[in-house]
């Protein structure tokens, strides 16, 4: 398929959404209140106008207004579709107020239990509920059962509430210490749900004073629906504050990257501020309202908003900021390793690059995309046999602002954040380099099914399971095929169309103009970049765009491809040696401290079988005194060739050194001729340590020589001795990373000592045995820590 045809494709499924949302919504919530016509401040104003009827309002009061619905009202209410029709359902008293404003006054300085009014206005405008709390405690005069039903019966009246619509109403008193308080219970004559589960309207008065009505509903299957309830709430609690507990383990990952130079911050600090602040304004836009049901003990309803708001603000907005920081910061890593593409467009935004190809389609298929989904799993919450919905997407907190397009946007954009960076970009990625991606995909959808936010809640429960992993697998697709904004985007477009949907089919302007302003926020990306669409220009990486890091990363990587082809190339110019030459036993052993060393070591078989042997080392270690072994070796064997004599070996020795490292890398050298046959040792050191020789009764020599190091004087003076062997003695050459190894956390050195005593141990076993077995003691010897200095060690044993 060519890009015009896609850029069409996508267009068209995004008409498709939006025309489908349209007609599905209707039809998938017939319950819904079609003369929605109230919006939060014309149902706070009648609120506090019929709240008279009960006395004064209190001076200056605290006020909320909150909307709320009646889940498991309406999924009773939903059971009755089959006989009566939804007109008449959402006509009768239970279905009136599914969606309504419960309101709340307080006087200043009061707790939140010490409330003074009460009331609930459905969407429709109707009130449903006038209620004035008169405390246990206050003294009243009792009036008669038939006084107080007559008051209460005008009181109906007088709320537009038809009396005659009800069975004669139920008495119930409660006996206080100062006062006899009346409830009249008036049934509804509809009996809707049937005998066994009334509802109706009942009138409470304080002693003689008329305390208000409110509805009654005693469904006898509110337990068993009770479960869904609970279930659905420790789900919300759980999606709210599972970011905490996520910290530690991403916080472990962080520091282990960012300390090994893998990953940088400056845009991780970026997206934590935009996502801080997000989270942070929508709490602090619905902290009044969000507080309703919370109570501190003795602090006022004031101060329990701001109490609330504090703690929303550090164990939600905070831990999701940080977790978004962790993610972005690992997971980018990850995923540029591996789908390095799938962040191109996120990276054009951060470069404020918006004219481009890259950003318009991958907007376009984000906005397209969430629309989609969303229509796609409303449908799927239909199609699945005996699941209901319980609730008309009414969302956490943002439905009772005034504004509460702001709200819901920076909701949206804080959660679709903490979703799509952890559960798409981190974990996928992650799961992928670990297991492979045909394992990672379907763990990736389980994980972000379970510990996400639902997008919808259906009964019986196990439905909704269904639900959560279509659309953790729908998320999971977008950003695989076509990265991490265009999921991104799609996330967010689901969570405002999730929330602004309902509004846009009430009857009020102001709720259409809040949930359209949203909408069109969200689509804001796609607007600016529309005109791109079908532009060649597409977001190409240049070497400036590529965060440093990275760069830092992809140049580490070279170093070491560069690092392990000079080890290959040093490897293969230091001997492998044959366990015997000239009836010689041999052993050796060369250990660098990095992957490039400096010491370096050979034995030469010459036509007169003798044997030249040689041990060096430049100082220090890595590629520089690598380069220097390699010259040095190499002209070894080239003299040893024409001349092996001691004299001349080192003579040759000394002016290469001499003439290209001179004093900058100083190199010590070890070299004697063997003659087996005559047993004799022709040797010199030029600064190098002296080799042992050890008998055949266990006794240690030293094999002494003193000289310059090669290369720090032109000519070089080198006293060269010779040493009467025995059949049977072992020659033990080393080089200093031997002796100074170091004990793990101290700076105590194995020394010459420790050194003997290893050799006088193990000098019996053969060349072999002793060379495993001085460095089985130096390894005791210095634990876990690493090499500072390469080792060499050279073992032969003369024939007995």
């Amino acid at each position: 398929m060519s890009r015009r045809q896609s850029v069409v494709l996508w267009l068209l499924l995004g008409i498709l959404a939006i025309l489908s949302l349209a007609w599905l919504f209707p039809r998938l919530f017939p319950l819904f209140p079609q003369d929605w016509s109230v919006s939060v401040n014309e149902a706070e104003d009648i609120a506090l106008d019929r709240l008279r009827a009960l006395g004064e309002l209190p001076d200056d009061p605290y006020v909320t207004t909150v909307m709320d619905n009646e889940p498991l009202r309406e999924l009773r209410l939903a059971e009755l579709l089959d006989e009566r029709s939804a007109d008449e359902l959402t006509r009768s008293r239970l279905g009136r107020d599914l969606i309504g404003w419960t309101v709340m006054v307080w006087e200043r300085g009061k707790t939140v239990s010490e409330w003074t009014y009460r009331a609930r206005v459905s969407a429709a405008g109707e009130v449903t509920e006038l209620r004035l709390r008169v405390p246990a405690d206050e003294a009243g005069a009792d009036t008669t059962a038939e006084a107080a039903r007559s008051r209460a019966d005008r009181f109906l009246a007088q709320q537009g509430i038809d009396v005659d619509a009800f069975d004669e109403p139920e008495v119930r008193s409660r006996q206080l210490e100062n006062r006899t308080d009346l409830t009249f219970r008036y049934r509804d004559r509809a009996a809707l749900l049937g005998d066994d589960s009334p509802y109706g309207v009942e009138v409470r008065f304080a002693g003689e004073r008329l305390a208000g009505f409110s509805l009654f509903f005693d469904d006898a299957r509110s337990e068993a629906y009770q479960a869904t309830a609970q279930a659905t709430t420790l789900l919300s609690q759980l999606w709210m504050f599972i970011a905490l507990p996520l910290l530690p383990v991403l916080g472990f990952f962080f520091i282990r990257r960012y300390h090994a130079g893998e990953i940088g911050v400056r845009r991780g600090v970026q997206i934590f501020t935009v996502v801080g602040l997000s989270a942070a304004a929508s709490v602090l836009i619905g902290a009044t309202d969000a507080s309703g049901g919370w109570n501190f003990g003795v602090l006022t309803r004031g101060q329990v908003t701001g109490v609330l708001a504090v703690q929303l603000i550090m164990l939600f907005a905070f831990p999701l900021a940080l977790t978004c920081f962790f993610s972005w910061s690992v997971g980018e890593s990850l995923c540029r390793e591996r789908w390095g593409s799938k962040l191109a467009a996120l990276d054009a935004l951060f470069k404020g690059d918006w004219a481009n190809a890259t950003v318009a389609r991958a907007s376009l298929r984000g906005l397209s995309a969430g629309l989609l989904i969303f229509a796609g799993l409303l449908i799927l919450s239909r199609l699945l046999p005996g699941a209901a919905s319980v609730d008309f997407l009414i969302g956490p907190w943002w439905e009772s602002n005034r504004w509460f397009a702001f709200s819901l946007l920076a909701f949206a954009i804080a959660y679709s954040a903490y979703t799509e960076l952890f559960g798409r970009l981190l974990l996928l990625s992650s799961l992928a380099t670990r297991f492979g991606l045909w394992v990672a995909v379907p763990l990736a959808v389980v994980i972000g099914a379970v510990i996400f936010f639902p997008p919808l809640v259906l009964y019986p429960l196990r439905w909704s399971l269904v639900l959560w992993l279509s659309a953790a697998g729908a998320f999971v697709f977008l950003f695989l095929r076509y990265g991490i904004f265009t999921s991104l985007l799609a996330k967010i477009t689901f969570t405002v169309a999730r929330g602004a949907l309902p509004f846009l089919f009430s009857a009020d302007t102001f709720q259409q103009l809040q949930a359209s302003l949203a909408l069109g926020l969200v689509a804001l990306p796609f607007l600016l970049s529309a005109r791109h669409l079908f532009s060649r220009r597409e977001f190409v990486y240049r070497y400036e765009d590529v965060p440093p890091h990275v760069r830092r990363i992809a140049e580490r990587e070279r170093q070491r491809v560069e690092l392990e082809t000079a080890r290959r190339i040093q490897g293969s110019i230091l001997p492998e040696l044959p366990p015997q030459l000239n009836g010689v036993e041999l052993a050796h052993a060369y250990l660098p401290a990095t992957e490039v060393g400096g010491d370096f070591y050979d034995v030469l078989a010459l036509e007169d079988g003798r044997l030249a042997l040689a041990v060096g080392d430049v100082a220090g270690h890595g590629v520089s005194s690598g380069l220097v072994m390699s010259m040095a070796r190499s002209a070894l064997s080239v003299q040893v060739t024409f001349d092996p004599e001691v004299e001349s070996v080192f003579r040759t020795m000394n002016r290469m050194v001499y003439q290209t490292a001179r004093k900058r890398l100083l190199t010590t050298l070890c070299y004697a001729l063997l003659d087996p046959e005559r047993l004799e040792l022709y040797y010199g050191s030029a600064g190098h340590l002296f080799p042992y020789r050890i008998d055949r009764e266990g006794k240690v020599d030293t094999l002494e020589s003193v000289a310059y190091p090669l290369g720090v004087r032109n000519p070089l003076a080198v006293n060269v001795r010779t040493a009467r062997l025995q059949a049977g003695d072992v020659l033990f050459f080393f080089s200093d990373g031997v002796v100074e190894a170091r004990r793990e956390g101290s700076d105590e050195q194995f020394g010459f000592a420790r050194l003997e005593a290893s050799l006088r141990r193990h000098a019996p076993e053969g060349p072999a045995g002793l060379r495993d077995g001085v460095l089985g003691d130096i390894e005791k010897f210095t634990g876990s820590t690493f090499r500072e200095d390469d080792q060499t060690i050279l073992a032969l044993r003369l024939p007995a």
